[in-house]
């Protein structure tokens, strides 16, 4: 799973173990979309089967028992390959989905991405607190996926769409390091994340044989893209050579699967590195467990997960004095650097000597119980302060969204922005036919016209307390057009559609 997967669920798991009740709510995604984006040989039938096996990932994987008042409730989405990512199905209002009983404090994991495509409920008007927790910079990735004025006019538009949802659907926004851009609003920078408890095993594994546990020497973990830094890397590693009068390194090995593997290989066959590159694996897998040195050039990220979690396993970590890393700064096996062209030099040096024995304060800051603390902190506004829906420009910025919604508008953006229309040409075009002969169809499911109420459809139905820390994970819930929501025993009738029993 990836850090925008994981990191919203063992957040809920972490504030329901101290006594929260707490809904997550997760997209589920047609079979298709499973196959392309999950780990080969994972795709799931039925919400209860995916249900059950975040359920076991946290016990056996995160060493956290998910606590009864843990709930996990479900909402359509796709991928859309447009835009790299997952939007809910359709035209869907997740905020007013909620039941009213379990109304209480929203988190929004990245409530950019969460509102883009939703022109529903206005969130802070349905809870009593709205927070947003920022996890991943889109400017950077408009600007780099898109090179010249096309990437500058995408990353001015996305940062206007990112100031007005934040503005019209938050109340407070966490960002996850200063590389984030400021938002309207009450917005500060706190890291509100973890690492899962396996890998500070390791590290206390490591500290008790500090002598013979570290037998290996330094790697790269990333997805292969080159803005996840290998480029940086290549470049630092090819400039690090005998002509320069450097001993040579020993060989680094990179481990990542993606769009860009098959490039980065033939890269490092032209430079000549000594680099041994490898596909994706979990970085908590035991091989891993023996390198002493992370080396992480990346500046893309937002806050890296990866070099959290090297951290937490006892690693020495090589990484740019960047903002995305100022979190990593206070821990004594942090090796940050100015100029790339130090890099190898200091590689060198950091394999010379064992990492560092870490010390309590060192492994509590990594942990997921720190972070659920600094989240609580984080999240509260500052006393005295009035909500920003109070605002006259959040009421204004929620009003130039919710228009945006309004169709044809809405299908003009989202087909601009790279986005399935809700409704379709062919589905327009049996409409305008049907108005010009009368021909209404035979039924409203014909048409494929969908009626979404607050009590029903997406996590709707009795359970549960009478307050909750809904989290939300990456969009909106509901049904599409024309789309029937299945309960979680592959039904798709019944009061309680969508929500995995």
């Amino acid at each position: 799973m990836t850090g925008t997967a994981v990191n919203p669920l063992l957040r809920a798991a972490y504030l329901a173990a101290k006594g929260y009740p707490v809904t997550l709510y997760v997209p589920w995604l047609p079979k298709q979309d499973q196959l392309l984006l999950f780990p080969r040989g994972l795709a799931f039938d039925k919400p209860a089967q995916q249900e059950a096996y975040s359920r076991w990932w946290l016990s056996n994987r995160a060493n956290v028992e998910p606590p009864p008042s843990l709930r996990i409730r479900w909402y359509p989405a796709n991928y859309e390959p447009g835009i790299g990512g997952i939007i809910q199905s359709g035209k869907i209002d997740l905020a007013a989905l909620v039941p009213p009983e379990e109304r209480d404090v929203a988190i929004l994991e990245e409530p950019e991405h969460l509102n883009w495509y939703h022109h529903g409920s206005r969130w802070p008007e349905l809870y009593r607190h709205v927070v947003g927790v920022a996890h991943t910079n889109y400017l950077q990735y408009s600007r780099l996926q898109y090179p010249g004025l096309e990437g500058q006019l995408k990353e001015s538009w996305m940062e206007l769409l990112n100031a007005v949802v934040c503005a019209a659907y938050t109340d407070v926004v966490v960002k996850l390091s200063p590389t984030l851009v400021d938002v309207p609003g009450h917005n500060l920078v706190c890291n509100v994340h973890g690492v899962r408890g396996e890998f500070l095993a390791v590290g206390a594994q490591a500290a008790r044989n500090a002598g013979s546990f570290f037998d290996r020497g330094a790697y790269f973990l990333g997805k292969a893209l080159w803005t996840k830094g290998y480029r940086e890397l290549l470049d630092a590693l090819a400039a690090h050579g005998p002509a320069g009068g450097d001993a040579p390194l020993p060989p680094l090995h990179t481990y990542g699967s993606g769009p860009d593997e098959d490039a980065i290989r033939s890269e490092v066959e032209r430079l000549g590195v000594d680099v041994v590159t490898h596909e994706g694996i979990d970085h908590a897998h035991p091989s891993m467990h023996g390198y002493s040195l992370f080396v992480n050039p990346s500046t893309s990220d937002v806050l890296c997960t990866a070099t959290a979690e090297a951290l937490a396993m006892g690693k020495k970590v090589l990484i740019p004095d960047h903002p995305s890393n100022l979190f990593f700064k206070q821990f004594s096996n942090a090796i940050l650097y100015d100029d790339p062209a130090q890099l190898g030099s200091l590689i060198s040096e950091a394999l010379a000597t064992p990492p560092a024995a870490m010390t309590k304060m060192e492994q509590y800051a990594l942990s997921w119980e720190a972070a659920t603390e600094r989240l609580l902190d984080a999240a509260a506004l500052p006393a005295g302060t009035r909500r920003p829906k109070e605002r006259p420009l959040h009421s204004l910025a929620y009003g130039v969204h919710y228009t945006m919604g309004t169709q044809p508008l809405c299908d003009v953006l989202r087909v601009a922005s790279g986005v399935r229309p809700v409704f379709s040409v062919e589905e327009r075009l049996r409409a305008a036919v049907g108005l010009a002969t009368g021909d209404r169809g035979d039924s409203d499911g014909e048409k494929g016209v969908v009626e979404v109420g607050s009590s029903g459809g997406g996590g709707g139905g009795g359970g549960g307390s009478s307050s909750s820390v809904g989290e939300t994970f990456g969009g909106e819930s509901g049904r599409s057009r024309g789309e029937q929501q299945p309960s979680a025993d592959g039904s798709t009738d019944g009061a309680n559609r969508w929500r995995a029993r």
